[in-house]
């Protein structure tokens, strides 16, 4: 581990040798080009749907699980994520399905993609190109064509948003536009406070990411917003900080984990606690948090509380998933490693191809 100081632009650049810092405080404006790409989407789908599923895996998928979040307490039909290679028996001409794979040769999303076409679903693929594209083009089925040149999880916006705008477009939700704009403003805002021009003192990325240095992550979210984005930031210091890293939501881990932290405290001292807090987590979950909090003091090393800003439930998703990007990215930075290769994937796919 390198440790290097946070505040040192030059050896920050250094160390992100594939630009990884400049797409992510690009989001903002990523996010607006996803929302205009999906308006200008042609597509004639009928709006009787009876449920959607969203196919896609890892970079991609969690732009599902992100939508699935945000439209939980709205959306009066079904919605799966499907992350494998078969999709469930219900599946038919009454679901619209997205197929999300930022290559375009996700095996699995094409697999899934096949399937659907089969039984009748309207499909709309959300892609840079690659053999969805093509089969896309084959049927003359709709594409919401996405800029190429990005890791798939620094495409968040591309990968999610059109989800939102197409199914309000069709009517199946209601209108987004005024928690677009305010999740907008508050990325603009993050960008600017979580910047590597911001001194280390007053950047909460960067004292974060100096708190997780030498220790594992372990990501505690609850129902709603945050659950979502804990799921992000595990992945996140997977992938950009290269440390292994867990996650749980409350109530659930409640009756299992919230045990798991009696024994192995030599291990367990090398944890750091992330709990990602919402303004609108209920009552019950807040006493939950507290209690547990009570409970496990002392068998891990460290804890931090991480709150969500905005009203929108769209608005304190992004705010906290925004912070994650910048967190593990400056964590990447203290351990020393280039947050853009994924080798271990890269060799797992290649290897898959030659079975």
């Amino acid at each position: 581990m390198n440790a290097i100081d946070l505040d040192d632009l030059k050896a920050i650049k250094k160390i992100d040798e594939d630009g990884m810092l400049k797409t992510i405080e690009d989001f903002p404006l990523q996010c607006r080009e996803a929302v205009d790409l999906a308006c200008g989407l042609s597509f004639d789908i009928p709006s009787d749907m009876r449920s959607v599923v969203v196919l896609g895996m890892g970079g991609s998928g969690i732009g599902g699980d992100i939508a699935k979040v945000l439209l939980e307490d709205e959306l009066r039909i079904p919605f799966l994520v499907n992350k494998g290679y078969l999709l469930p028996r219900f599946v038919d001409d009454k679901t619209l399905c997205f197929a999300v794979s930022y290559s375009g040769n996700t095996e699995e999303t094409l697999s899934g993609f096949d399937q659907a076409v089969e039984r009748g679903c309207p499909v709309i693929s959300i892609t840079t190109g690659g053999l969805l594209e093509n089969k896309a083009e084959e049927r003359s089925l709709p594409i919401v064509k996405i800029p190429k040149g990005l890791q798939p999880r620094a495409a968040l916006g591309y990968l999610s948003l059109p989800i939102l705008v197409v199914l309000e477009r069709m009517a199946l939700i209601g209108d987004k536009g005024q928690g677009i704009q305010e999740t907008l403003a508050i990325l603009d805002e993050r960008a600017k406070n979580f910047s590597p021009h911001k001194p280390l003192n007053q950047n909460e990325a960067k004292i974060l990411a100096t708190r997780l240095c030498g220790k594992v992550p372990v990501i505690y979210g609850s129902d709603g917003p945050t659950s979502v984005a804990a799921l992000r930031w595990k992945c996140q210091f997977n992938e950009n900080s290269k440390v292994p890293a867990f996650w749980n939501v409350f109530p659930e881990l409640n009756h299992n984990e919230t045990v798991g932290w009696e024994l192995l405290g030599d291990i367990t001292d090398h944890f750091l606690l992330l709990l990602l807090r919402d303004a609108e987590e209920s009552e019950r979950v807040k006493k939950r948090v507290e209690i547990t909090r009570s409970l496990i003091e002392g068998r891990f090393g460290g804890a931090s509380e991480v709150w969500s800003g905005g009203k929108s439930r769209l608005a304190r998703t992004f705010s906290l998933i925004y912070l994650g990007d910048f967190v593990s990215f400056y964590l990447a930075a203290l351990n020393g490693v280039n947050p853009s290769p994924v080798e271990r994937i890269s060799v797992l796919k290649r290897r898959l191809s030659e079975e």
